[in-house]
């Protein structure tokens, strides 16, 4: 059954709701760094991660920049600020690794969102964790060095991938963070950096 995960997730999901999103959704699988919302598109689904983690980010003048990550039963707050479809996304969503998603209509979510009250304490949920993840992210940007926002970064990575070896070029890490590859290189061969990461050939270890 597609609803399986959420009933796990969240045992409070009222039966009839269950059952109009085992009708109504729609399970696809995405591999890692495959898009599934561009910005600039106009946004027909909310989506429920059942299995893996996705990126949200925008785009600037050519420049990535992380917004926060989705795990599993968690959804994206930014979708649902497009629930009546009138703008384009803002924002892009990428698989961080092989995913599976639940896709929820969003005309039908605007439709369960009057009928069942279940899924309003889903989305509210979703988005006290997302604010917090873009206070977060704004916090670093203006409190924080570069150095404290890359530490974060790569142990955010480690806790996502449940590793403490991960598979990123100083150019991912770039992209991420809004800076250069060149930038990157150079803080990693930093000794306050180097006493908390360690580079092994293409991976990073999180020491």
């Amino acid at each position: 059954m597609k609803t399986d995960f959420l009933i796990q997730c969240y045992p409070n999901l009222e039966k009839g709701l269950l059952q109009d999103i085992e009708k109504y959704a729609i399970l696809k699988s995405f591999i890692t760094d495959e898009y599934i919302v561009k910005q600039g598109q106009h946004i027909r689904f909310l989506p429920i991660i059942r299995k893996g983690c996705v990126k949200v980010f925008c785009s600037e003048e050519s420049i990535d920049f992380l917004l926060y990550f989705i795990k599993s039963g968690e959804s994206c707050i930014y979708s649902f600020a497009h629930t009546d479809q009138s703008k384009p996304a803002e924002f892009s969503a990428k698989a961080e690794t092989d995913c599976e998603l639940l896709l929820l209509p969003i005309d039908k979510v605007s439709l369960w969102l009057k009928k069942f009250p279940s899924l309003t304490g889903i989305i509210i949920g979703n988005y006290k964790k997302h604010y917090n993840d873009l206070l977060d992210t704004t916090k670093q940007i203006i409190c924080h060095n570069l150095e404290d926002r890359l530490l974060d970064y790569l142990k955010t990575k480690s806790e996502l991938s449940a590793s403490v070896y991960l598979k990123l070029s100083h150019q991912n890490i770039a992209d991420d963070l809004g800076t250069s590859r060149e930038v990157i290189s150079r803080l990693m061969k930093k000794p306050s950096v180097k006493e908390n990461v360690k580079q092994e050939g293409r991976k990073i270890k999180i020491l």
